[in-house]
């Protein structure tokens, strides 16, 4: 997706560990969420469990995008206009 030079292959992959651990939690709560479906929970229990899931993901998000910035510090400075682009592009997909 952006066109990020990654210099820290170590963090790089410990960021992507986490939002692997994220992701298998986020499965969980859908599982969670659809076994409580399944048994007739409440609207009020469903709503609660899938609010709990959409911040999960919109955590994921700001997740990402936060590495993303952490990691085009040193573009920033040599290349200001592609990162600049590429920020304004992350913002419309977060606004969509």
């Amino acid at each position: 997706m952006m066109g990020l030079i990654m210099t820290d292959i170590n963090t790089l992959d410990e960021r992507r560990k986490k939002m692997i651990h994220r992701l298998h939690r986020l499965q969980g709560q859908l599982s969670a969420l659809e076994r409580r479906i399944e048994e007739g929970a409440s609207c009020e229990d469903t709503v609660v469990q899938a609010r709990a899931i959409e911040k999960a993901i919109a955590s994921l998000i700001v997740f990402v995008v936060d590495g993303f910035i952490e990691d085009s510090r040193e573009q920033m400075i040599a290349e200001p206009e592609q990162i600049s682009r590429e920020i304004r592009r992350l913002i419309e997909l977060i606004h969509q």
